[in-house]
C-alpha cells in the first residue's frame, strides 16, 4: 500500500486534485494545513478520515485518511498548542497493526515535547510532517533552531528518515527547500520506497509518496463459468448406463464445475512509463469536455474540448519526449 504525504494549504480549495494521482492511487493520505474547522464536512466513499483543527485561530489542521476496509483510534493528539500541531492513528489491518503520526509545526518543530511518546512506540511507525526545519542531514545549506535536538534524537531513536535530496517546498521560482520530513521505524526502513512526486497541485509543497511492501493491496479477480460444457458433462453423467452413486454424481459434476471454471485478475489500468501529472489531468479533462459537449450540442463546448485535446497532445508528446531522451543520454 502507499501513503502521499502533502502540506495541502487548504483541503477545500484543492478537493479537484484529490481525483488524481498520487492521491487517487494511495491508500493513505496524510495532510497539513487542512485550514477546515470542526464543522467543515468532508468525506470519501472509500477513507476513514482522523482530523484535528484549530479551535482559537485561523489555519493549520490535520488529516489522517485510511481505507475504510481497516480499522483505526487515536492515540495521541495536540490540536491547540500554536507551535505543534500533532495526530496519532493506531491502524489494524487483518494481520498488521503500525501507527501513522502526522505533525504540523509552523515555527520549526520541537521534538522534546513528545520525545517520551516516540519512544514508547513498539509497533511499526511512520512519522509524517512539515517541520520546518533545515539540516544538511537532509540536503539543507543552513540549520535551524530545534533541527540540532531533532538530529541528536534521530540518531539514537529507532526511526530512520526517508527523504532523498529532493525538494519538497516551493519558496520561489528558483530557491527550493526540504522541510516536509518522512521517517519510519528502522525496522522496516528495507521495505519502504519513498519518492517526492512532479507536480504541487496549486499548493507550496510537493507531494511525497511513500510505498510500504509489507502491506500490500489485495487483487480483485473474477470468476468466470462456462456453463454450457458443464450442462453437457453433467447430462452425460446422468446418463450413464453404469448407475453410480449420489456421491459419485456429485463429485463428478463439482469436477465439471471446477474445470470449467477461472479466475481473472483485474489489474488497474497500465500508463506508459512517460504518463505524467500534466498528461493524467489534461486526459480526465478531455473525456469531461468531450462528454459535455456531446450532450449540449454548443460551439463554445465544442471549442473547450478541442482546447484540452490539444492540451493533452502537446502535454504527452513532451513527456514522451523528455522520457526517452533521458533513457538516450543514460544509454
Amino acid at each position: 500500500m502507499s501513503f502521499v504525504q502533502w502540506d495541502c494549504r487548504s483541503v477545500k480549495n484543492k478537493r479537484i486534485w484529490l481525483h488524481q494521482p498520487p492521491f487517487s492511487t494511495s491508500s493513505f493520505w496524510i495532510f497539513q494545513e487542512t485550514f477546515l474547522k470542526a464543522d467543515d464536512n468532508l468525506s470519501h466513499p472509500n477513507k476513514i478520515f482522523f482530523r484535528t483543527h484549530r479551535s482559537n485561530r485561523l489555519g493549520g489542521g490535520l488529516l489522517i485518511g485510511i481505507p475504510k476496509n481497516l480499522s483505526g483510534r487515536v492515540v495521541y493528539s495536540k490540536e491547540d498548542d500554536p507551535n505543534l500541531e500533532i495526530l496519532a492513528v493506531e491502524v489494524h489491518s487483518k494481520n498488521q497493526s503500525f501507527t501513522i503520526i502526522n505533525i504540523y509545526a509552523p515555527h520549526g518543530f520541537n521534538i522534546n515535547p513528545i520525545k517520551t511518546f516516540l519512544n514508547s512506540l513498539h509497533t511499526p511507525t511512520f512519522i509524517f510532517g512539515d517541520f520546518n526545519l533545515h539540516h544538511p542531514l537532509w540536503g539543507g545549506n543552513s540549520q535551524s533552531s530545534f533541527s540540532e535536538d531533532f538530529v541528536d534524537w534521530l540518531n539514537n531513536s529507532n526511526f530512520t528518515m526517508l527523504n532523498t535530496s529532493t525538494p519538497t517546498h516551493i519558496i520561489n521560482a528558483s530557491t527550493y527547500s526540504i522541510i516536509d520530513l518522512t521517517l519510519c521505524s528502522a525496522s522496516i526502513f528495507n521495505e519502504t520506497e519513498c519518492y517526492v512526486f512532479d507536480c504541487s497541485f496549486e499548493s507550496d509543497h510537493i507531494p511525497i509518496v511513500i510505498s510500504w511492501k509489507k502491506i500490500q493491496n489485495a487483487c480483485r479477480t473474477i470468476k468466470t463459468i462456462k456453463w454450457n460444457p458443464i450442462i453437457e458433462k453433467s447430462i452425460e453423467i446422468f446418463n450413464s448406463t453404469d448407475q453410480p452413486t449420489i456421491d459419485t454424481i456429485t463429485s463428478q459434476i463439482s469436477l465439471t464445475i471446477s474445470n470449467h471454471t477461472t479466475n481473472k485478475i483485474l489489474e488497474n489500468k497500465d500508463y506508459p512509463p512517460w504518463w505524467n501529472a500534466a498528461c493524467h489531468n489534461f486526459s480526465r479533462l478531455k473525456k469531461y469536455a468531450w462528454k459535455k459537449a456531446r450532450s449540449t450540442i454548443s460551439s463554445s463546448e465544442w471549442i473547450n474540448y478541442k482546447k484540452y485535446r490539444s492540451k493533452f497532445k502537446f502535454h504527452f508528446k513532451r513527456a514522451k519526449d523528455n522520457y526517452w531522451d533521458n533513457i538516450s543520454k543514460i544509454s
